[in-house]
């Protein structure tokens, strides 16, 4: 009997995981392990406990709880960041199949940022947020996020705190 549980749980984390977009996955899979490339996954039961021990307002913890898992991935290395760009490399990847929309660009001379996000009706049901040029970064989100829990947490006055979160 224990084995069949834990085979099974194998089999779900095996699905779970083939369900990240190609692009995101070849992203993942290319620099994940390179020196000087931060990677972290946080399941949405983690994500979960921390909001309910963080100290949040009603929104934000809401938000944390309509999220199912985080993938990020950031070039730390200089020498690897100078030679790579996520966004050029990965872009037109994300969204070969067209499942996603393009909810914000950003070019500018040293960076650009491209925000996806995989829309059913009203509710955003995946999110890829693709940093190119100066700095490398991608992150990727996965849950039922409602657009307007990010409308008053999302300030573009302030490049260097896009997302207003304090935690």
């Amino acid at each position: 009997m224990k084995r069949i549980f834990l085979i099974l749980i194998a089999v779900a984390f095996f699905l779970i995981s083939c369900e990240t977009n190609p692009g995101v996955s070849k992203a993942f899979s290319k620099y994940a392990h390179e020196r000087g490339v931060v990677s972290i996954t946080v399941p949405g039961w983690v994500i979960g406990i921390a909001a309910k021990f963080a100290d949040l307002d009603k929104d934000e913890r809401e938000l944390l709880n309509s999220i199912d898992k985080v993938k990020v991935m950031s070039i730390e290395d200089d020498e690897l960041n100078s030679r790579i760009n996520l966004h050029k490399e990965f872009r037109d990847k994300i969204n070969a199949n067209h499942e996603f929309e393009e909810l914000l660009t950003v070019n500018d001379q040293d960076e650009n940022v491209t925000i996806f996000g995989k829309m059913d009706g009203k509710i955003i049901k995946e999110m890829v947020i693709l940093v190119g040029g100066e700095e490398n970064a991608m992150v990727y989100l996965k849950g039922e996020i409602k657009p307007e829990l990010l409308d008053n947490k999302i300030d573009l006055s302030h490049p260097d705190k896009f997302l207003s979160l304090d935690f």
